[in-house]
């Protein structure tokens, strides 16, 4: 790769306008079969600071790229009140890999959106009923924006609820991208959700909030749920009675999921007790869903191997579209 261009700098809009949804779909299955067959290096670990919050740096290099990254992600919940700014922020350094000098520096917070939705689509085709049609998402930010936006390439939906503990950005969210899909979304309260998780096939919790969102008694059969938030989502026992647990790395979600954490204090879950790691279905060691009954969780903090095939991509195509701004290095 050619270095005379120095350091690319790359802001949202360029990252937007350098690849599709349906192609981050693609790209990150190809990054987590990657991964399933050993051919993704990386790593991450969360650094508190000070008790604000944390900054979690985040690495991945897929054998054969020309570009390893690393990506930094925070999440400071107090910002909006104390500054009025974003709880989160992500940027992103990619790195030539032959001689490990930087060539882009990328805003990544649609990026982080992109990966994380296309990646949960790629899992529930493979986990999920393949006849899956109603689909219950809980946060109406961008990550259930972004979330339902990669759903309608690999499911052929019907209907979609929306929950927020926010009723105006639940409405909101269901009249624009409503029209921008064409689909059918009902904004429903808080109050209301166990109406709709319980004719939901698949269901979604994407929020920053620190409630049992969910519980085992409403969930039909064959319903998959992917628990994807930062803090208790879902009651104990959606986990204890699912049919199969799947997370897609045991070592990063055990002490980050408090579900996971109060399970191990009850002795009532451990790794013996799960189905598998993700990266092990999509490769062909465990099973994925066998049957039309079963209820499966999944349960995600994010991996590297979709980063590691998406990020590189983004950076070639904006680069042949003579999108970003040259930094001086």
């Amino acid at each position: 790769m050619s270095l005379a261009e120095g350091l690319l700098y790359l802001s949202e809009s360029d990252v937007k306008e350098s690849i599709t949804v349906a192609e981050a779909v693609e790209l990150a299955e190809a990054g987590i079969r990657a991964d399933g067959d050993g051919r993704v290096a990386g790593d991450k670990f969360y650094m508190d600071v000070g008790g604000r919050g944390f900054i979690k740096p985040f690495s991945g290099y897929k054998a054969g790229e020309e570009l390893a990254f690393v990506k930094t992600f925070s999440y400071f919940p107090g910002n909006p009140e104390r500054f009025g700014r974003p709880t989160t922020s992500s940027v992103v350094l990619l790195f030539d890999a032959e001689t490990g000098l930087p060539v882009c520096l990328m805003e990544a917070g649609w990026a982080t959106a992109l990966k994380t939705g296309a990646s949960t689509t790629v899992t529930a085709s493979y986990l999920a009923r393949e006849d899956s049609a109603t689909v219950t998402i809980f946060g109406a930010g961008q990550l259930g924006r972004m979330h339902l936006r990669a759903l309608v390439h690999r499911f052929s939906l019907e209907q979609v609820y929306v929950v927020d503990i926010v009723p105006h950005a639940a409405e909101r969210y269901a009249e624009e991208l409503g029209s921008e899909l064409g689909l059918p979304i009902e904004p429903v309260p808080l109050g209301e959700r166990e109406r709709v998780v319980r004719v939901s096939d698949v269901l979604l919790t994407l929020t920053t909030g620190d409630q049992p969102l969910v519980e085992r008694a409403w969930l039909a059969p064959g319903t998959f749920v992917a628990r994807l938030g930062s803090y208790q989502e879902i009651d104990l026992d959606v986990i204890t009675e699912a049919d199969k647990v799947v997370v897609d790395n045991w070592h990063y979600v055990r002490p980050r999921i408090p579900e996971l954490g109060k399970l191990a204090e009850l002795g009532q879950f451990g790794p013996d007790d799960l189905h598998a790691e993700w990266p092990d279905i999509i490769a062909g060691r465990r099973p994925g869903r066998e049957s039309h009954e079963e209820v499966i969780v999944y349960i995600a903090l994010g991996i590297w191997g979709e980063y590691a095939a998406l990020l590189p991509a983004i950076y070639r195509r904006a680069r042949a579209l003579g999108l970003g701004q040259a930094l001086a290095t």
